[in-house]
């Protein structure tokens, strides 16, 4: 009985916290970022796993009038609705200029990851790895050998500059991606 209860109390925990807020949850940047992104490299998920660096990211940001790197892991529940959300309003995205890179941290199970991404119908989006916090310490969101809280989300302007950090996705996902 016990343990019925247990299983019954945490769905409905995972249930409550899946739900969203009324509106996104803007964070202080970190101060590594604040002004601009440090130099980094990862690859992306892809047949040929190309390198994703600064540089790429700089060139992406330039066509589009704000690039998200949306941090996810395929074990986040939050990630998951969040996601989901961002591939059912691509074409809003896509009307409103905006790139969204699926940042991938800590996992090192491409296959694990791409299926995921298949069941989130997010395939039509950039999907890279930081299977070594390249991404996550490097740009100041946690220390080395903490984890992070998902899901986060930095938005970037043309020029690569990061514009501001969300926390908690709400109503307003992904509308708050592009609103001014």
């Amino acid at each position: 009985m016990i343990r019925l209860l247990s299983v019954v109390l945490l769905v409905a925990f995972s249930w409550i916290a899946a739900a969203p807020a009324e509106e996104s949850r803007k964070m202080d940047l970190p101060a590594v970022v604040a002004d601009s992104l440090p130099w980094f490299a990862v690859r992306e998920f892809s047949d040929n796993a190309k390198p994703f660096t600064r540089t790429h990211l700089a060139k992406l940001a330039e066509k589009n009038e704000r690039t998200a790197l949306v941090y996810f892991a395929t074990w986040c529940i939050p990630c998951r609705a969040g996601i989901k959300r961002l591939a059912e309003n691509f074409d809003e995205l896509q009307k409103n200029n905006v790139a969204v890179v699926l940042v991938n941290i800590g996992e090192r199970d491409e296959n694990l990851v791409k299926n995921w991404i298949e069941k989130t119908n997010a395939s039509k989006f950039m999907v890279v790895g930081d299977p070594f916090k390249r991404l996550t310490e490097g740009f100041g969101l946690v220390r080395e050998g903490e984890e992070i809280s998902l899901p986060r989300t930095i938005v970037l302007d043309k020029n690569a500059k990061p514009l501001f950090m969300l926390g908690e996705e709400g109503r307003d996902w992904p509308q708050v991606l592009w609103s001014k």
